[in-house]
């Protein structure tokens, strides 16, 4: 799905949804938030397309809305958390991919991104229209990735400085702001799930079981990548606020890039149960933190005596 069927789809009326504006791409387009509030105290994020060539990860992150949408009322009985869904995080370099240097209008610009790319084929990038790949980009041991690059790349480059990308600071500021207990970072490929990131050794133990729920909704491997990544979302959020968070990896290994809307199909029925996932791992999350305040409790009691 390309920025503008993303529109088109959003300009569409979805029941029970509200659509905001969280900020803009480095050529000004927007990157939307579609939010369905089941009137929890709880929130999830589930983020897309924030590497160019996995926008196959929009048009799953659609079809969830639409599902969203259609089971509003069941959901809300289930105890489902307030989901918010953000389908494209990097729209220049969806269409870029899409649609090649005919998506950017200044000419300089496009003289710096051939240059950068190496050719006018866009199908593999990966990278913002600074040429900054955006999952590097978060301040999360930035730079220190296995596969970091310091220099402005298809894939990799890290960026002058953390956060130094305006779609990284609108996803940042949002999440500050929603406060999520829990994100979910869609990419592309491999049917693998990640959940490591030096997390806190008291939430070891709770994010396993979370990613576990997971991988059971989902069927995909549960695969350590603790010491090979760094910046991204899922990094940054563990990292800065403590919460369990996931990437996901959809579409199976022997898939090309782009991922072809063929595989759409296969690929919602892999995913297809994230959704009645989350009100179990709300739970997890919930009773996790009433044995945390309950072991605090009686610490301070045993203290007191």
């Amino acid at each position: 799905m390309n920025y503008v069927e993303l529109e088109e789809f959003l300009a569409k009326k979805i029941n029970h949804a509200r659509i905001d504006v969280i900020g803009t791409s480095v050529l000004k387009r927007y990157l939307y938030a579609v939010t369905f509030d089941f009137l929890s105290s709880q929130t999830v994020i589930i983020q897309g397309a924030i590497h160019a060539r996995e926008h196959i990860t929009t048009d799953l992150i659609c079809e969830l809305i639409k599902n969203a949408s259609e089971n509003y009322q069941k959901y809300k009985l289930m105890g489902m958390p307030n989901i918010v869904f953000v389908p494209m995080v990097n729209p220049d370099g969806v269409e870029l991919c899409c649609h090649g240097l005919a998506s950017v209008r200044s000419l300089t610009r496009r003289r710096v991104l051939k240059s950068i790319n190496g050719s006018t084929d866009f199908s593999q990038f990966k990278a913002n229209a600074n040429g900054v790949d955006l999952n590097n980009n978060f301040d999360a041991k930035w730079g220190s990735g296995k596969e970091s690059c310091f220099v402005a790349s298809p894939h990799g480059f890290v960026g002058e400085a953390p956060m130094s990308e305006p779609e990284v600071q609108s996803l940042a500021l949002f999440t500050m702001k929603i406060k999520p207990f829990f994100t979910i970072s869609y990419h592309a490929k491999g049917q693998e799930i990640y959940y490591e990131f030096f997390n806190k050794l008291e939430n070891r133990k709770r994010d396993k079981r979370i990613a576990k729920l997971i991988s059971k909704a989902t069927y995909y491997k549960i695969v350590s990548t603790e010491n090979s990544s760094s910046g991204g979302y899922k990094d940054w959020c563990v990292l800065r606020f403590g919460i369990p968070a996931v990437t996901i990896e959809v579409g199976k290994d022997s898939l090309l890039h782009p991922i072809s809307r063929a595989a759409l199909g296969q690929i919602y029925r892999r995913n297809k149960n994230i959704l009645k996932a989350l009100p179990k791992i709300l739970m997890e999350f919930e009773n996790d933190r009433k044995r945390k305040n309950d072991a605090a409790r009686t610490k301070r009691g045993k203290e007191s005596v």
